[in-house]
């Protein structure tokens, strides 16, 4: 129940009352935690608000002390090409998904969960996703993995069957649409 609360006070108002925050915080409560969720949406905002949330409610943590937390390991795109690197065998580089899938498989620091979050999932490459599935294939016991996305499917098939998804909207607010677009939609469904 702590967890779930924390998770909740965490998060902006606006996304509280939303449904993917009510299933989120139940399973919290229950203490039945998925092992890979895939956050997608088109705001950037809310799911790094979400993002934040989870760690925070999964670490046992403050949310202003999740993103520094020993426990949480990020994964963001590099380089021009603003890709997931796989990194070469034995590469100690950070920021890449061997180091992620190394840090993820090593016993937690201070939480009893590890948390890592691939941000832009949809920039891994056929190789490095192809590796990263053997992690969601067969997840540590004390991990979560948080893939988190504005495209869901340029993922692969088989790593969003490997997740359960969540579509975290905005917090409901409105975006302002052209009444000719409403009059085409009209005409569309007659």
């Amino acid at each position: 129940a702590a967890a779930a609360r924390r998770f909740l006070v965490a998060l902006p108002e606006a996304l509280r009352s939303t449904r993917p925050a009510r299933v989120l915080a139940r399973s919290l409560e229950s203490g039945r935690r998925a092992h890979s969720i895939l956050l997608h949406g088109e705001d950037p905002a809310a799911l790094e608000s979400t993002v934040v949330a989870l760690a925070s409610a999964i670490l046992d943590c403050p949310a202003q002390q999740a993103r520094t937390h020993p426990d949480y390991i990020t994964l963001r795109p590099s380089g021009k090409a603003r890709q997931i690197r796989i990194g070469e065998r034995g590469e100690s580089g950070e920021n890449t998904m061997r180091s992620l899938m190394r840090q993820v498989n090593q016993t937690p620091n201070r939480a009893p969960r590890k948390l890592a979050v691939v941000f832009d999932a949809d920039r891994m490459n056929a190789a490095t996703a192809n590796a990263f599935l053997k992690t969601l294939e067969e997840p540590p016991a004390d991990s979560t993995i948080l893939l988190v996305t504005t495209r869901p499917y340029d993922l692969l098939d088989t790593i969003r069957s490997r997740c359960f998804h969540f579509r975290i909207d905005g917090g409901g607010a409105q975006t302002a649409r052209d009444a000719r677009w409403q009059d085409w939609l009209d005409s569309y469904s007659r």
